[in-house]
């Protein structure tokens, strides 16, 4: 009397895993054609420094704390490729000390890096990115802060994508470039662009109202920007102050004075008043949050502009493979 049912159970049974599998594999088929890039991106600490105006959950949480690398990459780039894109995506740094810097600070700890020989693509240890400010050593991840003019700020690699945002195109994935110039030198916000340092906010977490930097520049007052100091060795900093132009030593883009940066920006904020001199960079009453500043109809920016050279909606290059993160930050 029990064989029919038990027949019936282990149909029904059969039945309902076939649907699952079926179901299943439609949904990873669909996963994939968004992003190959395997791992998921998990927060390493219990706050974000920005939390909150983060944008949660994270909307590119498909994309693992240490990007992809190339499918092609020689077994000695590998590492020091993770390493980087996992010291780009440090939301983990400690803000209870913080460290002022000057444009000329990062332009002096780029002499530093070349004087220690440091100023390599592949870095296989970064655990020997330490510079001297004041008398201090302060390592790669230190958060700093530094007040600048925002000369431009565009969507970084925003056609085709980047290693540490897994190579997937369009502005969701995208970091925005930040260049900043020294409110201490002549010229304002126009200075030539090889005068400049860089910093990025990161896609991840990133806030509503940050993704609209690219579009709306402060013109009129300087910023303060606040985050972990980052060697971006990927790139070569121009010869000079001046871009060079011709030449078999023309300066090539991303132009910079300095491969230190801030990366990913912790904090964004505008100075109250339109004479840089009066910016004090710890005097809190003279600093207003960007995301409170960009909604006052009194505040002067840059005109919108046309995203740049972005695909829509993203897709990943293809030849991208997960990157293992290091043991250590």
């Amino acid at each position: 009397m029990r064989r029919p049912a038990v027949t019936f159970s282990l149909f029904f049974i059969f039945v309902a895993l076939l649907f699952g599998a079926q179901v299943s594999s439609k949904t990873g088929k669909k996963k994939s054609n968004q992003t190959t890039a395997g791992n998921s991106f998990n927060l390493e600490c219990a706050k974000l420094p920005f939390d909150a105006i983060a944008v949660k959950p994270d909307p590119f949480a498909e994309c693992g704390n240490c990007g992809v690398v190339s499918a092609k990459a020689q077994p000695g780039e590998v590492a020091p490729k993770a390493a980087q894109s996992h010291a780009k995506n440090n939301f983990c740094a400690d803000t209870s000390k913080i460290n002022t810097v000057t444009v000329a600070d990062l332009r002096a700890f780029q002499t530093q890096a070349a004087q220690k020989g440091l100023v390599s693509t592949d870095l296989p240890d970064r655990s020997k990115l330490v510079v001297t400010l004041n008398g201090t050593s302060i390592t790669e991840g230190s958060v700093v802060r530094l007040v600048a003019w925002v000369q431009d700020a565009h969507l970084s690699d925003c056609a085709a994508g980047e290693e540490v945002n897994c190579n997937i195109s369009g502005s969701a994935h995208s970091d925005i470039h930040i260049v900043l110039v020294d409110p201490a030198a002549s010229g304002g916000r126009n200075q030539d662009e090889c005068s400049s340092v860089t910093a990025e906010m990161s896609p991840h977490f990133r806030p509503v109202a940050w993704s609209q930097l690219n579009k709306k520049i402060p013109t009129s007052n300087v910023v303060r920007v606040t985050g972990p100091l980052f060697f971006d060795n990927a790139h070569v900093p121009c010869r000079g102050l001046i871009q060079v132009t011709t030449g078999p030593n023309k300066d090539k883009p991303p132009f910079r004075s300095s491969l230190w940066e801030i990366h990913p920006v912790y904090d964004f904020a505008v100075c109250a008043n339109t004479d840089p001199g009066k910016c004090a960079v710890n005097d809190s009453a003279m600093w207003k949050a960007y995301d409170q500043w960009v909604n006052d109809p009194m505040s002067k920016t840059t005109a919108t502009k046309v995203t740049e050279g972005c695909v829509e909606p993203g897709t990943q290059a293809p030849d991208s493979v997960p990157a293992q993160c290091p043991n250590k930050r």
